[in-house]
C-alpha cells in the first residue's frame, strides 16, 4: 500500500520577506519568495533576472585557454567536430556551437562536423563517437565536447593517439581521478578550482565559451568590434537549461532562462514559430514550464524512439514549412515515446506494488522495452512512491541500462554509486550523471547485487526513518485571493523550475460535483466549496491509473486537497480553476 504523501508547508525566511518586501514585492509575492530561498544580497538578480546579472565568463576556469585553442581551429583548413551529448541540453548546445561558429564567426558550415551521441550506445564520448570521429575523412583540426567529456579519459585517449584533440566543454561531476588527462583543455565549473556557478547547464557552459571566442576573434583583429553579441543564443540555452532540471534559484540560469523567454515569445525563429503553429499555449506566452512539458519532451523523443538528429534538424529549419515537417515527426516520436512508455509503466507499477513496504528507503525495476524511456519511469514511480528509483532495461546482450532519479530532496546518487562501486568494484560497467539524476550500465547478472547495495546506500545516507512521499507547498489562501488576478503575481516571479518550484497552494474544501472525464475517463472534473462558502472550479488529472479503477470521492466529501492556480477561458468566460496535484479524505 502506497503512504499518502505527507502535505508539509514551507517556512518563509524572515529576513527574505523583508528584503523582498523592500525590493516593492506584494507581502503574497515576498512569502513566495521567503518560501524559496533564505537568499537576501542576490534576491534583486533572483526576482528580476536580467543578462547583465550573468557571472562574468572570466570566472569559468580555462575559459581563455579553450578560447584560444577554438579560434586557431577557426584558423585552419580542417574542420571541427562538435561531439555533443542526445538530450535537449546536448541538443541545444549544438546549435549554440554551430550558430556561433557560421553565423556569428563566418565559419563554413562545410567545416562543422556533427556527432550527436546515440542513446543506445551510451551516455558520452562512447567508442561508437569514437568510430564515427575517426572515419571522418577530412582532416579533423578540433573535437569540442559539449554537455559531455569529462568522464571520456579512455576514448580521448584513443582521438589523442590518432593526433586529434579533443578540448571538452561540460557541466558534469568530475570523476574521482580528476579532468581527463588527454583533453587538450577542460571547462567544466565542477572541476576543483574554478569559480563559476555549479548549476548552469552545458549548453550554458558552451554558451560562455563561444562569447569568450567572440572576444579572442575581435582582440586578433578577425572580428569587428562591433559585431553582434551572442545574447540572441539565449533562445536556445533556455530550453537547453529548463529542460536539464539545473536550478532556477541560480541567478545565472533565472537570468538566461528568462531572457530566452523574451526571445521566443517574439516567435520570429521558424522552429519556435512551427511549435506555436502546434500549440499556442492557449494564447498565452510560452513560460518555462512549456519548455519542459511540451517542448523538451519532444526534442528528447527523438532520440528515445527515433533519430536525434531530427530534434537539431527541427531547431536549425531555415523556414516554418520545413521546421514544421521535422516537428511533425518529432510529435509523432512523442506519440510512439507515450505509448511504449505505457506498457513499461504497467510493468514498473506492478513490480513496486510487489515489492513496496512500509520499511522501503528504494526502488529498483527491471523491464523489457525501450532503454531511452527509463527516465522517465524512474520519475513516475519514485514520485508516486516517495523514495529514490532506479528503472533498468535489458539491453539484450547481457547487460542492463539503468537511470536513476534521487526524488528525496537530500539524496546523493553520484556518492550512492561510487559507494557502490566500492563495495563491488566490478558493480558498474559505466556510470555517470548528477546529484538528483544519473545513469549506469550493469552486467544482467549483478542485479539483485545491485538492488540491495542501492537500498544500503540509500539507507546509509538517509539513517533509521525511510522516505515517504512529501508534498511542500507555499500553504493556504484566503478566499479574496482565489481570483484571476492571482496568476498575475504568481506569473511576475517566473522562471519557475527546480529549486525555484512553482506555487503550491493547500486548502480544505467539500466536493459539491465530482465527475470523470477524458478519453480515458482517467481526470476528474469537480466543484469544490471553500470552508468560507466560495464555489470553485477545479481538475484532477490523471486521478486514477486506470479507467476500471475505482472514483475514491464522491460527492459531499471533506477533502484536502493541493492545487495549482490556473485560468479557465470558457464560454467567453475568464476564471480561476483549480489544477489539483493530490487530494485525499481530510
Amino acid at each position: 500500500m502506497i503512504k499518502q504523501p505527507k502535505i508539509v508547508h514551507r517556512t518563509p525566511s524572515q529576513n527574505t520577506f523583508n528584503a523582498a518586501k523592500k525590493l516593492g514585492l506584494s507581502d503574497f509575492q515576498a512569502r513566495l519568495v521567503a518560501n524559496r530561498t533564505d537568499e537576501t544580497e542576490q534576491l534583486e538578480e533572483i526576482i528580476f533576472p536580467k543578462l547583465k546579472h550573468i557571472q562574468h565568463p572570466s570566472a569559468l576556469k580555462n575559459i581563455e585557454q579553450a578560447s584560444e585553442i577554438i579560434v586557431n581551429a577557426i584558423k585552419g583548413n580542417g574542420v571541427i567536430v562538435l561531439a555533443t551529448d542526445y538530450d535537449t541540453d546536448g541538443v541545444t548546445s549544438a546549435w549554440v556551437a554551430t550558430t556561433a561558429l557560421c553565423e556569428y564567426f563566418g565559419l563554413p558550415q562545410s567545416r562543422i562536423v556533427h556527432v550527436i551521441g546515440d542513446r543506445k550506445t551510451g551516455y558520452g564520448i562512447t567508442d561508437d563517437v569514437v568510430k564515427r570521429i575517426l572515419s571522418i575523412k577530412q582532416p579533423v583540426d578540433l573535437v569540442i565536447s559539449a554537455d559531455q567529456g569529462s568522464s571520456d579519459e579512455e576514448r580521448i585517449a584513443q582521438l589523442k593517439a590518432h593526433g586529434i584533440s579533443v578540448c571538452v566543454t561540460d557541466h558534469h561531476q568530475i570523476p574521482i581521478a580528476g579532468v581527463p588527462k588527454s583533453a587538450i583543455c577542460t571547462v567544466n565549473p565542477q572541476q576543483t578550482g574554478c569559480e563559476y556557478d555549479k548549476t548552469v547547464a552545458g549548453c550554458f557552459v558552451i554558451f560562455l565559451v563561444m562569447t569568450q571566442v567572440r572576444q579572442t576573434l575581435i582582440q586578433q583583429g578577425l572580428l569587428d568590434k562591433e559585431s553582434p553579441s551572442l545574447k540572441y543564443l539565449a533562445l536556445n540555452v533556455a530550453l537547453g537549461t529548463v529542460a536539464d532540471s539545473v536550478s532556477l534559484k541560480s541567478p545565472n540560469n533565472r537570468a538566461i532562462v528568462h531572457a530566452g523567454l523574451q526571445l521566443i515569445n517574439l516567435f520570429q525563429s521558424p522552429a519556435w514559430q512551427a511549435l506555436r503553429q502546434l500549440n499556442d499555449n492557449q494564447g498565452l506566452p510560452f513560460d518555462a514550464e512549456f519548455l519542459g512539458f511540451q517542448v523538451a519532451t519532444r526534442i528528447n523523443a527523438a532520440s528515445r524512439v527515433s533519430d536525434v538528429t531530427t530534434a537539431y534538424k527541427f531547431l536549425t529549419a531555415s523556414n516554418v514549412h520545413q521546421a514544421m515537417n521535422y516537428l511533425d515527426q518529432l510529435d509523432a516520436d512523442n506519440q510512439n515515446r507515450r505509448s511504449q512508455q505505457e506498457v513499461m509503466l504497467k510493468q514498473a507499477h506492478q513490480q513496486a506494488k510487489e515489492r513496496y513496504t512500509d520499511t522501503t528507503y528504494s526502488m529498483t525495476l527491471k523491464m523489457d522495452g525501450n532503454a531511452g524511456i527509463q527516465g522517465i519511469i524512474a520519475s513516475r514511480i519514485g514520485e508516486q512512491y516517495g523514495v529514490p528509483t532506479v528503472a533498468m532495461t535489458d539491453l539484450e546482450d547481457g547487460n542492463l541500462a539503468g537511470s536513476a532519479r534521487g526524488i528525496v530532496p537530500n539524496i546523493d546518487l553520484r556518492e550512492a554509486f561510487q559507494w557502490m562501486s566500492e563495495q563491488k568494484t566490478d558493480l558498474f560497467i559505466s556510470m555517470g550523471g548528477h546529484k538528483g539524476a544519473a545513469g549506469c550500465m550493469i552486467p544482467i547478472a549483478f542485479y539483485d547485487e545491485f538492488s540491495d547495495l542501492f537500498e544500503q546506500a540509500i539507507k546509509k545516507q538517509l539513517g533509521d526513518s525511510a522516505p515517504i512521499p512529501i508534498i511542500e507547498t507555499d500553504g493556504e489562501l484566503d478566499d479574496w485571493l482565489l481570483t484571476p488576478q492571482l496568476i498575475e503575481e504568481v506569473n511576475a516571479l517566473e522562471p519557475y523550475g527546480r529549486e525555484w518550484p512553482k506555487p503550491l497552494f493547500s486548502g480544505n474544501f467539500t466536493i459539491v460535483q465530482l465527475r470523470e472525464v477524458g478519453q480515458t475517463k482517467t481526470h476528474l472534473s469537480c466543484k469544490l466549496r471553500t470552508q468560507s462558502g466560495k464555489i470553485i472550479q477545479a481538475i484532477y488529472f490523471n486521478a486514477k491509473q486506470h479507467q476500471d479503477d475505482p472514483t475514491l470521492f464522491s460527492p459531499g466529501d471533506w477533502v484536502q486537497g493541493v492545487y495549482k492556480p490556473s485560468i479557465n477561458h470558457f464560454g467567453g468566460r475568464t476564471s480561476l480553476q483549480l489544477q489539483l496535484q493530490s487530494l485525499q479524505q481530510a
